[in-house]
């Protein structure tokens, strides 16, 4: 028995050293300029452009969540055939356009000549104001060419593509390194976007915030050293709650900013903030400005 106890004695030290030994070197995340420009407020961030107001990832609405008030864009990225960054969330063209089939199958042309605003309904189904109204679906370089200084949340949707690079040229081009948080629910992409577009802050991915949450109920959270600035997480994920109170001051501890998706019901957007919360992702960017008493300057916008 004695023989056993000490057995377990040496790798339980072990792991105790090496543990003493992180949380005396880690550091916490160094807050980007994309979110220091915005300042100590909570940020009010218009989900695909505030999807529930107008027809998604297109020009149209992010020039409304803009002329609104939101501090930032949430956008997706897809590629077309021809390598193209356009701005779509869904891997297929069905939900939103009047076309079908993958993203990828068609060209930048093909893409644009369909009509972005097809299926949007804020009524079930009785009536699709936008149809025929010019929304296309748009390429990343047009969002970045139209609001150069608004800060944006961009998600990666597709692994493996090489969209990483094209992103980071992008960004570089039009000089917006220091404007955008970069997501994706892909380690990988993350991992390769981070080595090659070093100076852009980024989101934690699933896998990071896995390790965030373990720490977390294991009280070992000091020895974190996030490579990310952000945590957007859900606020519950499979029945369980993944944006405790505990959890977001934890992360706010290691320097990351917590912004919560995708909260669209008020009750739920004031009950987060007084639990930490710093960022709203939301459909309906209109009731969270509202709700944190900004001027949503809506009477301002003409149809």
């Amino acid at each position: 028995m004695l023989r056993v106890a000490r057995f377990l004695l040496v790798p339980l030290l072990l792991i105790a050293i090496a543990l003493l030994v992180l949380s005396q070197t880690s550091r916490p995340a160094t807050p980007p300029k994309v979110l220091t420009s915005l300042g100590d407020r909570p940020l009010v961030i218009a989900h695909r452009g505030g999807k529930g107001l107008w027809p998604e990832n297109s020009l149209f609405a992010f020039e409304r969540a803009t002329a609104l008030g939101v501090d930032m864009l949430e956008m997706d990225l897809h590629l077309s055939a021809d390598g193209e960054l356009v701005v779509i969330h869904d891997s297929t063209l069905d939900r939103t356009t009047n076309g079908q089939g993958p993203v990828a199958a068609l060209d930048l042309d093909q893409l644009q000549a369909l009509d972005a605003g097809y299926r949007w309904t804020a009524d079930g189904g009785q009536s699709y104001p936008y149809r025929g109204q010019g929304v296309r679906i748009p390429t990343f370089d047009e969002v970045l060419a139209r609001f150069p200084t608004t800060p944006k949340v961009i998600e990666i949707k597709v692994p493996d593509a090489g969209m990483e690079a094209r992103l980071c040229d992008a960004l570089t081009t039009h000089d917006q390194l220091d404007r955008v948080i970069v997501g994706s629910f892909y380690e990988r992409s993350l991992q390769l976007f981070r080595e090659q577009c070093p100076a852009v802050a980024t989101s934690a991915g699933p896998g990071s915030v896995r390790l965030l949450v373990a720490l977390n109920l294991l009280g070992l959270s000091s020895v974190l050293s996030p490579s990310y600035q952000a945590l957007q997480i859900p606020e519950r994920h499979s029945g369980l709650t993944v944006a405790s109170e505990r959890l977001m001051r934890t992360a706010q501890a290691r320097g990351l900013n917590v912004q919560l998706w995708t909260i669209n019901e008020q009750p739920v957007m004031r009950r987060l903030l007084d639990q930490g919360a710093q960022g709203l992702i939301t459909d309906y960017p209109d009731r969270a400005l509202q709700l944190l008493g900004r001027s949503t300057r809506i009477s301002a916008l003409g149809d």
